[in-house]
């Protein structure tokens, strides 16, 4: 007798039940979980008021509600002059994920003292406060927050410049795809995010991402700060869950039109930036619809890590040539 030939119905039922299985763990995958964006909305907030004489007051009792939030990162405007009065331009700063108005500071405040402009510094939600709060944030929150720093900045100043920095310079390319972009009239973006230098963080927007972020980094992701004063302008220790919202919002900026984005618009960033990548950089500013655009490789920042481009806590000697760029643009605009 062959018995070969009673081996061979048992191997092909085995392949079968492989092949099967290999499929069933295929169509598990990608019936699995994405990391969502939500809502087209922003979250629903109370308008800030029109008049100037009230802007204080009103942020101070907004902020009021932050007891924890840690000293120089609340909301707050800074004034061109002691008399509370509309300005020419207006300034409004909108920093990055886990970071604060502190971030490049006082940069913010120095173009605007050139330009005899008031100034805003607007707080993303889940900032400046305990790791927690940064883990219940959402993009709506944070379009929120960005469409009421743009209200306040119109009610500053005739004209709006909005600086940003890293993901609060995805959430400026948000804002000039939308209806509100004409209360803008020119835009700096530094060191924007539209992708991670990590390649990886890209599982986190596809199936099962939130799973295997956990698995790689455990529930919690912390930094070591070694300077003081990075603990108080950064949030060092946060959930991972955190970055889920800031990698939605990148993706969906990233695959809008971008043609829509008609703001002059300069973007400065480094070649050697080591939290962002620097060709999705340059790839999507191709994209802007802008006609008034300009790329500017910054070749004399010493910042470490090539990120955070400039401030007193990271690279103060780069603030007099960035500043110094930033207005010259301005000026052609």
């Amino acid at each position: 007798m062959n018995t070969d030939t009673l081996k061979t119905p048992k191997r092909h039922s085995l392949l079968k039940a492989v092949a099967a299985f290999i499929a069933l763990m295929v169509l598990v995958f990608f019936l699995g979980p994405v990391n969502e964006f939500g809502s087209e909305s922003p979250t629903t907030r109370p308008a800030p008021p029109s008049a100037l004489n009230e802007l204080d007051h009103w942020l101070a009792d907004s902020e009021s509600k932050f007891p924890q939030l840690r000293p120089g990162t609340a909301k707050g405007i800074v004034w061109a002059k002691n008399e509370k009065v509309k300005t020419p331009w207006s300034v409004v700063y909108i920093h990055g994920f886990s970071a604060t108005r502190l971030e490049t500071a006082p940069l913010a405040e120095q173009v605007a003292a050139s330009l005899g402009a008031n100034l805003f510094y607007t707080r993303l939600s889940g900032h400046g406060l305990p790791g927690e709060a940064l883990g219940r944030a959402t993009p709506q929150d944070w379009m929120a927050d960005t469409l009421e720093a743009v209200q306040i900045g119109a009610t500053l100043g005739d004209k709006v410049l909005v600086i940003s920095c890293s993901t609060g310079a995805t959430l400026s390319t948000w804002l000039g795809t939308g209806s509100e972009a004409s209360k803008v009239s020119a835009h700096v973006l530094i060191s924007p995010n539209f992708g991670l230098k990590n390649k990886l963080s890209e599982l986190v927007n596809g199936h099962w991402g939130h799973q295997i972020a956990h698995a790689v980094a455990g529930e919690t992701i912390s930094y070591e700060r070694t300077d003081p004063r990075e603990a108080v302008a950064w949030t060092t220790t946060y959930p991972t869950k955190a970055i889920f919202p800031m990698l939605a919002l990148v993706k969906k900026v990233r695959d809008s039109d971008l043609t829509a984005f008609r703001t002059p618009v300069l973007v400065l960033y480094s070649a050697a930036d080591q939290t962002v990548d620097a060709e999705s950089t340059k790839e999507t500013f191709m994209r802007f619809g802008s006609s008034h655009k300009t790329l500017e490789a910054v070749t004399f920042s010493n910042s470490p890590g090539q990120h955070v481009l400039t401030g007193d806590i990271r690279d103060p000697q780069s603030l007099a040539p960035m500043r110094s760029f930033i207005l010259g643009w301005l000026k052609v605009q």
